[in-house]
């Protein structure tokens, strides 16, 4: 979208001159004039169908609102309003905005908010025409992953796929921890959010800009970045609404290259629904005790009804240990009636040690088992080998454990 298509209608010639004149200094405006009529607006909308419409309540406030209404009811428009007013009365105000007013605006009193928020529209809109040409390579892949049921180690699946992520493809990866009751990435990767996504619940979503997105996240020294839900599952945090939920996504799968969601066990709650739906693909984490097989089990079947099961991929942790029904990993598959797309072996010390470092696994032992399974994973999801890496995995850390324990605490985040 080179232009943004404008009809304006002003409520006198004073108004109309000016607004003119300003609307003649954005070049990435395309209108023919300012019209004085609500007939004449008409006549030219049921004709341009314009990206925005521009229109003086001043005077006319109920013929005005009656016109935006007769837009906003018709199903085929795209066409956004902005409303201006001598006043800020705010019985006009609420009687516009429930019309169909985007951005009500004092004018001629103050016109840089008009520009403002020209400017603001004319950026949301080239974006959005970007995003509809198909330009895939912008737009991030979203993982999230979730166990059949606590304990299974989803959460270690989903630090450790972020990690291998980054340093396969090195490109940007984000953690995204949206358990708001028993989020652990804080915990595991020893660092403290200073703002979270419940913080921005007061907030209206469609005026949360970059920079204060940009505060959620934390830099961490493996080379991901993070977000979490909450910053603490003690304090009263708030229900994040869709429409924050859908601008954060927004924000996240325009900046990072994948997106690893750490979610809570719930199969029916509402965020997870969102995410199943949005996913590009879904890892289901296992383990082979009874109660994880049983509840894998159903979930498998439960989601068989609502989502493309191609995207389902399923992930037996800790495969290499006894299984307590018997069952062996390699009949798994004959059991579930459903392929296991990768398998991790166990390493609980390797797994104690980690988390007391605040590190991902990769970056203790790089060369483990387990570290394997997981550069195995990264590759299969991605199509990158570990061969086409630009550099080495980062260094173990040095010194003894408790000499480690004793720096965690200031050098975690960044």
């Amino acid at each position: 979208m080179n232009t943004l298509k404008v009809i304006a209608v002003a409520s006198s010639e004073e108004t109309r001159v000016k607004l003119t004149k300003q609307l003649q200094q954005y070049n990435f405006l395309e209108f023919d004039g300012v019209v004085l009529e609500l007939s004449d607006a008409q006549q030219l909308w049921q004709k341009q169908k314009p990206d925005l419409l521009i229109i003086d309540l001043t005077g006319r406030e109920l013929d005005a609102c009656l016109f935006i209404e007769v837009i906003n009811y018709n199903v085929e428009s795209k066409t956004i309003v902005f409303g201006l007013h001598k006043e800020l009365d705010p019985n006009i105000i609420v009687k516009a905005v429930s019309s169909g007013v985007k951005e009500f605006i004092q004018y001629p009193n103050d016109p840089d908010a008009l520009g403002n928020a020209l400017e603001k529209q004319w950026k949301f809109l080239q974006k959005l025409a970007s995003s509809q040409k198909g330009e895939a390579d912008t737009k991030g892949k979203v993982y999230p992953v979730f166990g059949s049921k606590g304990g299974v180690g989803a959460s270690t699946v989903a630090v450790n796929l972020a990690h291998q992520l980054r340093m396969i493809t090195r490109k940007p990866v984000v953690l995204f921890d949206m358990d708001q009751v028993f989020g652990n990435t804080a915990v595991m990767l020893n660092f403290k959010a200073s703002y979270a996504i419940s913080d921005l619940v007061s907030e209206k979503p469609d005026e949360i800009d970059d920079e204060v997105l940009k505060k959620i996240v934390v830099h961490h020294e493996t080379g991901i970045d993070l977000v979490v839900a909450c910053k603490s599952v003690l304090d009263e945090n708030p229900l994040i609404p869709p429409e924050l939920l859908e601008r954060v996504m927004t924000y996240l799968k325009e900046n990072y290259s994948y997106v690893v969601i750490d979610l809570p066990t719930h199969v029916v709650d509402p965020y997870h629904q969102y995410f199943m739906e949005n996913a590009d693909d879904i890892l289901l984490v296992s383990s082979l005790d009874i109660p994880g097989l049983y509840r894998t089990r159903q979930y498998l079947e439960l989601v068989k009804r609502h989502l493309d099961m191609n995207k389902v991929k399923l992930i037996l942790n800790r495969f290499d240990l006894k299984a307590a029904v018997g069952l062996s990993n390699e009949n798994i598959e004959e059991e579930f009636k459903y392929p296991i797309y990768a398998r991790l072996p166990n390493n609980w010390s390797l797994n104690v040690e980690a988390m007391s470092l605040g590190q991902a696994l990769g970056t203790v032992s790089p060369t483990a088992d387990l570290v394997k399974g997981f550069q195995a994973l990264a590759s299969k999801l991605t199509g990158i080998t570990e061969s086409a890496q630009n550099g080495k995995p980062a260094a173990k850390p040095s010194g003894g454990l408790l000499e480690r324990l004793t720096k965690r605490g200031s050098s975690a985040c960044h």
